[in-house]
């Protein structure tokens, strides 16, 4: 029973450590697409375009510190390239958020809104599909 409540304790403290790692990542990568998406909202890009290319800029970065540091896995083609398909899902949420909110409020604040929606979606998709941890 001992030996259970260990691991269990240190499987929470592990997933924990984790979900930290992995918004590190997001933080950074998400200031980079939020930096560029204002940059290219501010001369003209329509926010739609906008949106999909600032995220796209993020994605190599984020599956490099992702699978290095906050998986800890070894890098195949195929991890790649389901990584690749969740965050571009992750990219068309994000799109249609932005798109469909800009509508109603001030695009840059609809880029922001849109952010916890594509963080949960990227972190289960990478948890539970991409590193199988």
């Amino acid at each position: 029973m001992r030996n259970l409540l260990a691991r269990y304790t240190f499987g929470r403290q592990e997933g924990a450590d984790r979900l930290l790692r992995f918004a590190t990542v997001g933080a950074v990568t998400t200031t980079l697409d939020f930096v560029l998406f204002t940059g290219l909202f501010a001369v003209g890009a329509a926010p739609g375009q906008a949106n999909i290319l600032s995220y796209s800029c993020g994605i190599l970065v984020s599956y490099m510190l992702n699978r290095s540091w906050t998986f800890r896995a070894r890098h195949s083609q195929v991890q790649a390239l389901k990584f690749v398909l969740g965050t571009l899902t992750g990219l068309v949420i994000s799109t249609c958020l932005v798109a469909l909110l800009a509508r109603l409020i001030p695009p840059p604040l609809a880029k922001i809104l849109s952010v916890p929606v594509v963080f949960a979606w990227n972190y289960l998709v990478a948890l539970l599909w991409v590193f199988r941890t």
